[in-house]
């Protein structure tokens, strides 16, 4: 097990150092290097090449946490902004790529049995919110949400849709009625526990004082929501989305986050759920390149048995991986068609994209671990299983490989003009936060009894802290130090600390009014709250973590 924790870490690191010096995605390089442990020839690589990516790690421990991550750094006023959209692609989109997959590989590539040409639709037909995630500054904002927000929703419709094609590989039956059951009633309870998770998370949070108490407490919180929304079954075969349930209790938890969390918690547990995440993100591509060559392994004679041959095998690959693509360019080609027929309001001219951001929409769209994971999944007595997990495999490496190392061309092709809405956003929050809330020194040290000395010192602070807050955004972005006098420790006593703690509520509060009345997106206020929680551990000190 060592060798394990070893190869994976040191893949980790070098795939992202390398990544970073040479411009590509993580991703690429990762799942490269999973496939250099996989063929190493060295005893001491043996128990790396065992350990594989068994699709219950995925679907039960890495797709919660990611999930749950991701959906905290998604913009839900471009979201809603983008609804219709999103839920368009998160769900319509699946099933279309699912079944225009399964049509061509049963009708044109000699895939003879339907349920396996429909199970490999199936396993391609969701992009990947890990695998989007990695495009983070690559496109502007608008784009990378509406991406991750289709990614978080598509799997809860992948996940359906897989247990309705194993049915029919079983030789059951399905009506309309049925499946259509199966939809409803997997994104209600999803959505229904979603929301008492989040519910019932937000209430005790707010009680949780110790950081390190509070980072375990919500670590918890994804894998509470995956598992209740599992194990509900109201109806045989019709039980609720794990995936739906986390994004919700997500959303939830994000958006009440100013009122229930306290400032110490955010400062030191936010960087840990950030670590937690970057080393989860590494493990799942690397153990995809891991997996890829033992899926090679058993098909010789899934070949022999149903006749097919290894150039065809191989062609299968191609084409359902171009069919994915091919797909996804007519679905968003179309449906943006008919909503600005149907739709030619103000507001949703001013959401319009280009055909050339179609396109970029188009490539952008990664198959990940999510389709390997639903590969895996498939029981070992369902006819073709090697031969299922082969193709899905290969297009997965054809997506993450060649279309991730095109994608940049692409954007470059695009030309789409730089997105500085974000940076804008934050300065004139700024300035908001430091214009209302300059009143309040005064107003609050008269209250508290604050001598006047200390009452101006802070007041000129205000003026001097706007420059200071943009350094330190600008470090938080670039990574560089900060200036030394936006360091120095606050010199004050009782009255003085009081104030300040006092006064940064105040602008607290101020943020969080920008958010409600949607001045400001969810991130910019994640990028600010930063910066006063981090003044607020200065005047605080030292929290003790034990």
């Amino acid at each position: 097990m060592l060798e394990v924790i070893i190869a994976l870490s040191l893949a980790i690191l070098l795939g992202n150092i390398l990544a970073h010096k040479i411009r590509i995605t993580p991703a690429i390089l990762l799942i490269f290097l999973g496939l250099v442990l996989a063929l190493i020839p060295v005893h001491a690589m043996h128990e790396v090449r065992e350990v594989g990516l068994p699709p219950h790690v995925i679907l039960e421990i890495f797709l919660p946490v990611m999930l749950f991550w991701e959906t905290r750094n998604t913009s839900w006023r471009e979201a809603r902004a983008r609804l219709r959209g999103i839920l368009l692609s998160g769900t319509v989109l699946v099933i279309f790529t699912a079944f225009v997959i399964a049509w061509v590989l049963h009708t044109f590539m000699g895939v003879y049995l339907w349920h396996v040409a429909l199970i490999i639709g199936v396993a391609l037909a969701p992009t990947d919110a890990v695998a989007v995630a990695t495009l983070n500054g690559k496109l502007p904002k608008s784009s990378i949400t509406t991406l991750k927000a289709e990614a978080l929703i598509n799997d809860g419709t992948t996940l359906v849709l897989f247990a309705l094609a194993l049915q029919l590989a079983g030789g059951h039956e399905l009506t309309l009625g049925t499946a259509s059951g199966m939809f409803f009633f997997s994104f209600l309870i999803g959505t229904l526990v979603g929301l008492a998770v989040g519910w019932g998370v937000d209430k005790l949070r707010a009680h949780i004082g110790n950081p390190m108490n509070f980072s375990v407490f919500m670590f918890t919180v994804p894998f509470i929501a995956f598992f209740l929304a599992e194990e509900i079954e109201p109806f045989e075969g019709m039980k609720g989305s794990g995936v739906v349930a986390v994004v919700v209790a997500a959303f939830y938890l994000t958006y009440r986050g100013p009122d229930t969390i306290k400032p110490q918690n955010r400062f030191y547990g936010l960087p840990i759920w950030s670590f937690v995440s970057y080393v989860m993100n590494g493990a799942l591509f690397v153990l995809v390149g891991v997996q890829l060559p033992s899926a090679t392994a058993p098909v010789d004679d899934v070949l022999r048995e149903y006749n097919y041959a290894w150039a065809l095998t191989f062609a299968v690959i191609v084409v359902a991986w171009l069919v994915s693509i091919a797909a996804r360019f007519i679905f968003l080609h179309v449906s943006i068609g008919i909503i600005r027929a149907l739709d030619r309001s103000e507001k949703r001219k001013q959401l319009r994209t280009t055909f050339r951001g179609r396109v970029v929409s188009t490539f952008a769209g990664l198959r990940g671990g999510v389709s390997l994971a639903v590969a895996l999944s498939v029981p070992t007595d369902v006819p073709a299983r090697d031969f299922i997990i082969f193709v899905v495999a290969g297009v997965v490496l054809l997506s993450m490989v060649v279309q991730g190392m095109l994608l940049p061309l692409v954007i470059r092709w695009a030309k789409i003009p730089v997105d500085t809405t974000e940076e804008d956003e934050i300065n004139e929050a700024i300035r908001t936060i430091i214009a209302e809330s300059f009143d309040s020194v005064a107003e609050i040290g008269q209250e508290i009894g604050a001598p006047q000395w200390i009452i101006d010192r802070i007041a000129d602070e205000q003026m001097y802290n706007a420059s200071i807050h943009r350094n330190l955004h600008a470090v938080r972005k670039d990574g560089a130090n900060a200036p030394e006098e936006a360091r120095r420790i606050i010199e004050a006593g009782d009255l003085e600390k009081e104030l300040r703690l006092r006064h940064l509520e105040k602008q607290r509060s101020v943020l969080k009014r920008l958010r409600n009345e949607r001045i400001i997106d969810t991130n910019v206020l994640h990028v600010i709250q930063e910066i006063l929680d981090i003044e607020e551990v200065r005047v605080l000190g030292p929290v003790e973590l034990e």
